[in-house]
């Protein structure tokens, strides 16, 4: 019986070494497992890879798209790259099946064309190839992210994508099978040497009986020998039990169903809208796009990156030194360095972002406002404002997540910003104003006080008053992380002056007079002024005033009465 077991137990560690070694050598997966699309899927101008290839995968990812010709590849936040796709219509990949190591894929019907994505706004990174490209899943931050991939958005987006990632599928059982088999294998060896030493001792004395026969037999039928059987037996059927029916599988199966439906995989962090690396890229087209406008004096140039009443200005200053007019021309519009940023965590549109950057051979720094109306527009300059001497734009850097959009009703703040807009014109027209005690002392205001003191002053023989409204629609308000707003947007000051007698005569200065095209007037003069200003207001808890930061005054025009 002692050989038999023997036998067995030789025979179990065999198979369980060469299990255990197969596993590890000539039944071992890939060094590289991979996935296709094996879905036929219509032609659509967008494909997208959403984040469902990599939700399970611990260790890095690669995508390998094919196209008939030239394409894009973007990377943008799933929500994004949702947005800006829209109605259109497009193929999605969005998980891996390991079972069948196919890519979940589907299509969904829209609209037949899409702009080019190529230089959107809106992706982290993106790249172009010619027929073939091998992307490195990544994700610059946390929450979901999306590849988006077209053409031109007219031809039909590629399809034909390969993920590739290192198959560390794991053998668990190899180790252990190994060392059962070994164990197995000396096990028998040596129950079988000691069953032919057993033999050659002869007949054991039939006399001898009792415990001590127990303890100081070698191999006969006691309980030594049983507890030994037993333990043979123990042993091989731990080597039946740890052989697998199969070798151990890549990854576990899962599908997309399974992430989608799994509350954990939802983003719900707040973000900043934009990276640093899309903000700078943003400023660089802003700032060449203005500054080449701003050499050939030609609107039609801008319109691409300035929009609004950004843009309306710029064109009249253009068409004033044209025309001869003595004015300043616009600030520099540099793309850094940045000084301080406040960018939305708001995701819904239009976002805005406040970026404060200094020129090289500026005094003080710029204040611009850009803004993106929809996902698929560019962030456009809606407003630039030259910083006041002593005013601090808060300390803000980019990706602060408590920095949102306000509307401009918004009371969370010492005064809402639709009524603190009022009221800055208010005080701007009459130094007596009421709302005087909600300002802090500001140079700008000063000024103009000053000004329009001298101007009533200096001429006895006119009737000159100043009005100064605010352009609600202008304005747009961003939180502070001190619980503050800050408000840009646009004033108008109108002088009126009209002589005090009849038959007087108003002399004009020389701007006024190329404006409005004489030298003097006797019935009267209206001469109008852009305020483009930007603005602090405390938190509702805050004994601090309302502080303008920037602030300008440019000419619109002059009309005699």
């Amino acid at each position: 019986m002692r050989i038999i077991i023997a036998a067995i137990s030789i025979l179990l560690g065999a198979v369980a070494l060469v299990v255990g070694i197969g596993q590890r050598t000539f039944w071992a997966p890939p060094e590289i497992a991979t996935a296709t699309v094996q879905t036929e899927l219509k032609d659509a101008p967008v494909t997208v890879i959403g984040p469902g290839i990599a939700a399970n995968q611990d260790r890095p990812v690669d995508v390998t798209i094919e196209a008939d010709g030239q394409f894009t590849a973007a990377l943008g936040r799933t929500a994004d790259v949702d947005a800006w796709v829209g109605k259109a219509a497009h193929n999605t990949i969005s998980g891996i099946n390991t079972e069948a190591m196919t890519l979940d894929a589907q299509h969904d019907n829209g609209e037949a064309k899409v702009p080019n994505p190529k230089n959107s706004d809106l992706w982290v990174a993106s790249e172009s190839a010619d027929s073939h490209l091998v992307h490195r899943w990544t994700e610059p931050a946390e929450g979901d992210w999306s590849l988006l991939l077209a053409a031109d958005g007219t031809k039909a987006a590629p399809t034909e994508i390969t993920v590739s990632w290192e198959n560390d599928a794991s053998t668990p059982f190899s180790i252990p099978l190994i060392i059962v088999g070994a164990l197995l294998v000396v096990f028998g060896v040596a129950s079988l040497l000691v069953a032919g030493r057993g033999r050659g001792k002869g007949p054991r004395n039939p006399a001898t009986t009792g415990p001590e026969s127990g303890a100081a037999g070698g191999s006969g039928s006691g309980t030594g020998s049983t507890a030994l059987q037993r333990t043979a037996a123990v042993v091989a059927a731990a080597a039946l039990v740890l052989v697998p029916a199969v070798p151990a599988s890549a990854a576990p199966a899962t599908t997309p169903s399974d992430a989608s439906n799994d509350p954990t995989n939802a983003d719900q962090s707040v973000y900043a809208v934009v990276q640093e690396n899309q903000l700078n890229r943003i400023l660089e087209s802003v700032s060449d796009t203005v500054a080449a406008g701003d050499k050939a004096k030609d609107a039609k140039k801008l319109d691409s990156r300035v929009a609004g009443k950004a843009l309306s200005l710029r064109k009249t200053n253009y068409t004033q030194r044209g025309d001869g007019v003595k004015t300043a021309a616009p600030g520099v519009v540099a793309a850094g360095p940045v000084r301080s940023a406040a960018v939305t965590t708001t995701t819904t549109w239009p976002r805005t972002l406040m970026v404060v950057t200094q020129a090289k051979d500026a005094k003080f720094p710029e204040v611009l406002v850009l803004k993106q109306d929809n996902p698929r527009a560019n962030y456009k300059l809606i407003n630039s404002v030259t910083m006041l001497p002593g005013s601090e734009f808060p300390g803000i850097g980019v990706g602060d997540t408590s920095v949102r959009t306000l509307d401009v009703t918004d009371d969370s703040v010492a005064v809402a910003p639709e009524s603190a807009a009022k009221d800055l014109a208010d005080y701007l027209g009459n130094a007596k104003s009421k709302k005087k005690g909600e300002f802090a002392e500001s140079p700008f205001i000063s000024a103009t006080h000053d000004e329009q003191a001298a101007a009533v002053k200096d001429n006895k023989n006119a009737k000159i008053s100043y009005k100064h409204r605010a352009d609600l629609k202008s304005l747009n308000v961003l939180s502070t992380p001190n619980g503050g707003a800050l408000v840009s947007g646009y004033l108008t000051s109108t002088m009126s002056a009209t002589p005090k007698e009849e038959g007087g005569t108003i002399k004009l200065d020389s701007v006024s007079a190329k404006l409005a095209g004489a030298t003097s007037t006797r019935k009267g003069v209206d001469i109008t002024y852009a305020e483009p200003v930007v603005f602090y207001i405390p938190a509702d808890d805050s004994k601090d005033k309302i502080r303008l930061i920037a602030g300008e005054s440019m000419p619109l025009s002059a009309k005699l009465k």
